[in-house]
């Protein structure tokens, strides 16, 4: 179940950045960025279901939570401007 919810978002994602490259559309960043923190977080929870509770999972789960606060800033910036 969460190899095909990477697989799918990671579609998303990467259609969301082509299309913001190709259009020169600022605007997407913080989406792309909140899209890659939920791929992150899909990646470490797979790697701690392997039983691999190694600093890889928990290096996915703490930028996955750096690049979601950024989104969140980046949300909030974007309102008050």
């Amino acid at each position: 179940m969460l190899e095909k919810m990477r697989k799918t978002i990671s579609i998303i994602v990467l259609a969301v950045a082509v299309y913001g490259l190709v259009s020169d559309n600022n605007d997407l960043l913080p989406y792309t960025m909140a899209g890659m923190g939920t791929l992150m977080v899909i990646m470490g929870l797979e790697e701690y279901q392997k039983n691999r509770k190694s600093y890889k999972s928990y290096m996915l789960f703490a930028v996955s939570v750096f690049m979601l606060f950024v989104f969140i800033q980046l949300l909030i910036y974007k309102s008050i401007i």
